[in-house]
């Protein structure tokens, strides 16, 4: 053990030294390096306690050596072996002109090794192909391509070819992510410069196709002409997406007419195939319009726009211009705001979402992804640009700003570190370039010990992993910025990168938000001059929340791909309101003869049933079978004929009415033809990890075992052992991807050590002027002035003592003379001047010129060591990229072969390179009401044939960051809408636009009738109680099940003036909530009741004075009566259900505001939480404390008085003597009798008022 960490650390120290070939312990008593015998190479160099030495006499025959392995292997992998290196010996040959055969054979046995269950060689085989030293794979391809079939020579051609495009586009070549590299260098060479080698044989292999279906006597049988097809436009697809020159080809707009042309031909009627080509050709002419780069002719229609929307049209706005990320092409706009940017007070672009108002692009799927790029990418940085850009102002005028511990950033949640500096830069092998940032601690922990110090930075949980920084200095009169993320975070004080290693001083481990080369070189300017700043933490911004959405869509963009466009963009129909559109199968299910077989959902004994996909969830009949035979009421039955028999399809659960139960279900039939539709993993998507959690748990007890949950925010012990993370560390890596893995390694090893001697170069000019550190660049661009500092004279005799260089810079003393020379120097010679001065004789030159010269010739070795530096960091990124590939391909491997796929809307986000290489067919989203457009876009998976929506626009909308802007609640907002999810826009539609049909569900079994009814005579009229929820027993200890509390005590009016806006950047801890403190007494006059019953609220040593000291606490506090009470807000509530509601409306004032409660979908929410438990043995009370604001009724008059409306009484009914009554001044035992049978739920309002 002691000899592996020696080994480590020398390995660690060493850097390229412990990785040459050969080196190693080549003592006798040691064993082989079994890795160095693998792969050539070893981290551990010489350290290694195992022998490198394969010249000894134990291991002096290597061929032996791999004999010995071959003798391990089972016959499967032997005839894998043989089948391999039979293939091999064709691609050592090169080909011979006219040998169909041979031909034949080649992309034959290459189909058949990628058909095999050998990964090993699967991976290779593409290597192999793209070795030009000891292969002939690329002559091969060049050979076909380059064939043309005389008439009656077709069916060969074909034949050869099919298997050709089966090869190049099998899963095993395109979606492989750790043979990537070498995929795309053989689409290159398939292309040739701008397609001229690939569209040419396409085109003839089309004329071919429709040639060959046109003949009387049919010689292949017309699946494999369709497989052909197919084959070819996947091809030509991927060659299109991986080389962007082939989209200027001339004659690629005439290949895809001929595709689309044989399409028709060859298929007698519309089918899969053809279904398939017109999309795919749709697609590709969307790419060259976008290649062409035509923009539109902007037509102005006289229809209204959606009913919440202006219909005043309004002239179009070009982008550019306005700073240098102004960019009419989204594919070109930074996703981290520039320096330009940041100062520029030019309003940002924002286009509308209203489909009438006028855009410059014509596409109107370029113009929805462009739009909705952009408001999310003002919903993540406006605000935040908005206070940077004032505070850089700010400090332009007045730079002590920089040092200001309590900057202020209006509602952007900002915390700042002051006397901030680079005081490490490093390239490490495994982490990138990191930067480590030292900053004065925080003042209120800067006198502290070391053990207050670590609890103070594990407690604020400040400087996350991940979390955005911005680092702001002045340079050359200049105030520059540069964001960072957090890459490491330590509070162990042992390191001197921790945040608590100094008394005075915090380190923490950053990383560049873009590495692009000036920021890298303002990089090594802080680092090298050790410049002092302000860092700046938005603990609220995740970049990897956000960054791989916009990232998806800037590629979504550059292919011009929305998947379901004609339905996500309807076009204009006219006729009366209420158009809904015609949605047609999933194109997996218009297979002949295709249905979905429903055995796995009937009840026991009940006969066969299959769905076709034909059905419709508008026959009487099939859905009273359905419902007959399977355990669904009739609204799931409608809805899970509509999810089943529609490729887009939306389901509407309101509260209570088993959107889960339903999913399940559907989850079931579509397992059923996972295998035979080719379906691939299901995909799940939902807003929140605890509806992900719920639902993946109840598809586990139902007996679906192999599902994947991707994230590490479960709390489900159920689903530990279906995280990712836990079952990828079982799966092993291929012989190439330890290959890969251990020459990656290897080469990010060596560009740490380079990159280390740069660094030191660096810092050393700028600290000595010595002839060592600039021989080599005077001698390569000055030579003449370099020959003048040889030691060696004419004569051959070398100069003794210091170097002429060294004696040539000291040159004298700084005296007044020299600064008054100096000066006279600098302005009036130039360094041109300076330059042949020094050439014609270096020794002539005056001390202050010496002293210029010197100053240029290490501004230029800085320059050139930094753009050295920025080449390394380029190549590290991408060796780093083929590292990421090898270990997220073992990813892609485990969730290829699982049966669901279950993640949270930001954990798609997170893992999107790696799902878009997942061919999932199927994608199910869960709350879709509560998510935003762009989130839904960027899940539309390249494979996606199959999206199913489950959610309710009816209750919350999406969360945004930038409320005043983009909410469609506030008035600048309404043009932009962004917090309105696709679900909500499809479902009610848009004006002169038909509509999504949406299958609602109608039967609720969570609330009494008397509770359901305030939602279904409100929002949604068709709701229906099932008969259990009227068998639910009245509420324990009171006389009404629902009871609303009426007072005229009025909220905190200082609060009531303050306007809250709905931000994400600010925690609740961070805002000033509404406060009514009546109703805080009557909740702790609850908690007070539980205490005496029992139940503690404080350690029982508390001093219970203290506790309740001023009896003014702070509102709806959650107490360590946890167990039993929940205090949330309404927003933080949907999704979840309690037995017992408690509601605190807040409001009550004299303007009549209602807060945020005036928007329906938080009433809804508020409203539908109670629960009456699935055994039907508990009970259910909604208790409301409710403020009637004059004028602005929430709920109906008659409703109130339905429910029997008290003023200051609460009518309880004691267990002892029923006939007891007691007013609302004394002890509230509800909470008493309540806390002892079932848990308690309080929702507070979210604290906003308009």
């Amino acid at each position: 053990m002691a000899d592996f960490k020696r080994g480590l650390g020398a390995a660690r120290k060493g850097g390229e030294y412990g990785l040459r070939r050969g080196m190693g312990n080549s003592g006798p008593n040691r064993g082989p390096c079994s890795h160095f015998r693998k792969y050539g190479t070893c981290r551990f160099g010489s350290a290694c306690r195992f022998s490198h030495d394969l010249g000894s006499s134990e291991h002096q025959d290597h061929g032996s050596a791999k004999r010995d392995s071959r003798a391990d292997e089972t016959p499967e992998e032997h005839r894998a072996r043989a089948s391999y290196n039979s293939w091999r010996s064709l691609i050592r040959r090169l080909p011979q002109a006219n040998d169909l055969y041979a031909m034949q054979s080649l992309w034959d046995g290459a189909l058949d090794i990628l058909n095999s269950d050998d990964r090993d060689w699967k991976q290779t085989l593409p290597k192999d192909l793209d070795n030009d030293d000891e292969y002939h794979g690329r002559n091969h391809i060049q050979a076909l391509l380059s064939k043309r079939a005389q008439a009656g020579q077709y069916d060969r051609l074909i034949e050869i070819s099919r298997s050709f495009l089966l090869v190049m586009t099998h899963s095993a070549m395109v979606d492989c992510l750790s043979v990537d590299t070498y995929v795309g260098s053989l689409y290159s060479f398939m292309s040739g410069a701008n397609g001229t080698r690939a569209i040419p044989f396409f085109q003839h292999l089309c004329e071919i196709l429709v040639a060959t279906r046109a003949e009387t006597v049919q010689t292949i049988p017309l699946v494999r002409l369709d497989s052909t097809l197919i084959a070819l436009s996947t091809a030509l697809s991927e060659l299109i997406r991986r080389e962007a020159r082939a989209r200027y080809n001339e004659d690629l707009p005439n290949l895809i007419n001929s595709l689309e042309t044989a399409a028709q031909l060859i298929t007698e009627e519309p089918t899969v195939t053809s279904n398939i080509i017109i999309s795919r050709t749709r697609d590709l002419r969307a790419v060259i319009t976008r290649a062409c780069g035509l923009l539109s002719d902007v037509e102005f229609e006289e229809h209204s726009t959606s009913v919440l929307r202006s219909t005043y049209p309004r002239d179009i706005v070009m982008p550019g211009e306005r700073h240098d990320n102004d960019k009419a092409d989204i594919t070109k706009i930074n996703i981290f705001p520039t320096r330009a940017e940041i100062m520029s007070d030019a309003r940002e672009f924002l286009p509308s979402t209203d489909p009438d108002q006028p855009h410059f692009l014509t596409s109107k799927p370029e113009r929805h992804i462009d739009t909705y790029f952009r408001l999310l990418r003002h919903d993540t940085f406006g605000k935040l640009k908005d206070a940077l850009g004032s505070l850089m102002k700010n400090i332009i005028s007045d730079p002590n700003q920089l040092t200001n511990p309590r900057l202020e950033f209006g509602d952007t949640r900002t915390y700042t570190y002051s006397n901030a500096f680079v005081s490490y830069l490093m390239l490490n092998s495994r982490g990138g370039l990191q930067a480590r940032i030292s900053f004065l601690e925080p003042y209120s922990i800067r006198r502290g010990s070391t053990v207050d110090r670590r609890k103070w930075w594990e407690e604020s949980r400040r400087l996350g992993e991940g979390v955005l920084l911005s680092f702001i200095w002045i340079q050359d009169s200049t105030v520059q910025h540069l964001f960072f993320t957090v890459a490491e975070r330590s509070i162990e004080t042992r390191n001197d990168d921790s945040l608590t290693h100094n008394d005075n001083t915090a380190t923490v481990t950053t990383k560049l938000a873009t590495q692009d080369q000036p920021a890298v070189e303002a990089l090594l300017d802080l680092s090298r001059q050790k410049i002092r700043g302000v860092l700046l933490e938005f603990p609220h911004v995740l970049p990897a929340t956000f960054v791989p959405v916009l990232e998806n869509l800037q590629n979504m963009q550059r292919l011009s791909r929305l998947p379901f466009r004609e339905w996500i963009l309807p076009d204009r129909v006219d006729g009366p309101p209420g158009v809904k559109l015609d949605v047609p199968p999933p194109l997996y299910a218009r297979h002949a003869g295709f249905a979905f077989p429903l055995a796995s959902i009937l009840n026991p004994g009940a006969s066969t049933m299959s769905l076709h996909p034909s059905s419709s969830g508008n026959d009487p009949f099939l859905v009273a079978e359905l419902e007959a035979k399977t355990e669904l009421d009739h609204g799931q039955c409608v809805a899970l004929v509509a999810a089943l028999t529609r490729e887009f399809a939306f389901i509407q659960g309101p509260p209570g009415t088993g959107k889960s139960y339903l999913g399940v279900k559907l989850m079931k039939v579509l397992l059923d033809v996972k295998r035979r539709a080719h379906l691939g993993p299901i995909v799940v998507v939902c807003y929140t990890n605890h509806a992900l959690d719920q639902f993946l748990e109840h598809l586990i007890n139902t007996g679906i075992p192999k599902i994947i949950r991707v994230g590490g925010q479960s709390r489900s012990e159920l689903l530990e052992n279906h995280n990712l993370r836990n079952i990828t560390q079982t799966e092993a890596k291929s012989k190439h991807e330890r290959w890969q893995a251990a020459t990656a390694y290897q080469k990010l090893d060596e560009y740490e050590a380079r990159s280390k001697r740069i660094l030191g170069r660096l810092h050393s000019i700028q600290k000595r002027v010595e002839w060592k550190y600039f021989e080599r660049h005077i001698a390569r661009n000055y030579s003449r002035i370099h020959a003048q500092f040889n030691p060696v004279d004419g004569d051959g005799y070398t100069l003794v003592g210091r170097h002429p260089f060294d004696i040539w810079v000291a040159g004298g003393a700084l005296d007044d003379r020299f600064v008054a020379q100096l000066g006279t120097a600098s302005t009036t010679l130039g360094s041109a001047s300076i330059i042949q001065k020094a050439v014609r004789n270096v020794q002539s030159l005056s001390y202050a010129e010496r002293r210029m010269l010197i100053e240029l010739w290490t501004q230029e070795l800085q320059r050139d060591a930094a753009e050295e530096f920025f080449e390394i960091i380029k190549d590290a990124e991408a060796t780093q990229r083929c590292l990421t590939n090898v270990h997220e391909e073992v990813n892609r491997r485990v969730l290829q072969n699982a049966d669901v796929i279950g993640l949270t809307t930001s954990g798609l986000a997170k893992n999107i390179s790696t799902l878009q290489h997942v061919r999932s067919k199927v994608v199910i989203c869960e709350e879709a009401g509560e998510v935003t457009e762009p989130h839904i876009i960027s899940a539309l998976l390249p494979t996606v044939e199959h999206l199913i929506q489950i959610g309710d626009h009816q209750q919350l909308r999406p969360s945004i960051n930038n409320f005043h802007d983009l909410s469609l609640e506030s008035d600048q907002g309404i043009l932009y809408q962004l917090d309105r999810s696709q679900f909500e826009r499809l479902s009610v539609g848009e004006r002169g636009r038909p509509s999504m049909p949406v299958a609602q569900l109608n039967v609720q079994r969570r609330m009494r009738p008397d509770i359901s009814t305030l939602i279904r005579e409100t929002i949604y009229d068709k709701l229906i109680d099932h008969p259990s929820t009227a068998q639910l027993p009245d509420v324990v200890g009171m006389r009404k099940n629902v009871f609303w509390l009426d007072h005229e005590n009025m909220e905190d009016e200082k609060q009531a003036e303050i306007h809250h806006k709905k931000s994400k950047s600010n925690d609740l801890g961070s805002r000033d909530a509404m406060r009514n403190d009546f109703e805080i007494v009557l909740s702790e006059r609850d908690q007070d009741a539980l205490i005496k019953d029992g139940f503690t609220a404080q350690d029982p040593s508390e001093d219970q004075a203290a506790v309740e000291q001023d009896n003014k606490r702070k509102p709806l506090e959650k107490k360590k009566l946890s167990d039993l009470l929940r205090v949330a807000t309404v927003d933080n509530f949907q999704g979840e259900e309690a037995k017992i509601i408690i509601v605190s409306l807040v409001r009550s004032n004299k303007d009549r505001k209602v807060g945020f409660l005036k928007t329906t979908n938080r009433i809804n929410v508020l409203l539908s939480r109670a629960q009456h438990g699935m055994s039907n043995s508990q009970t259910t009370l909604l208790s409301l404390a409710l403020k009637v604001v004059a004028g602005k009724p929430v709920w109906t008059a008659s409703q109130i008085a339905d429910t029997d409306v008290r003023r200051d009484v609460i009518p309880k009914l004691c267990m002892r003597f029923s006939n007891a009554n007691s007013p609302a001044n004394a002890d509230i035992s509800l909470a008493i009798i309540l806390a002892r049978s079932q848990p308690v739920a309080r929702i507070a309002e979210d604290a906003w008022s308009r």
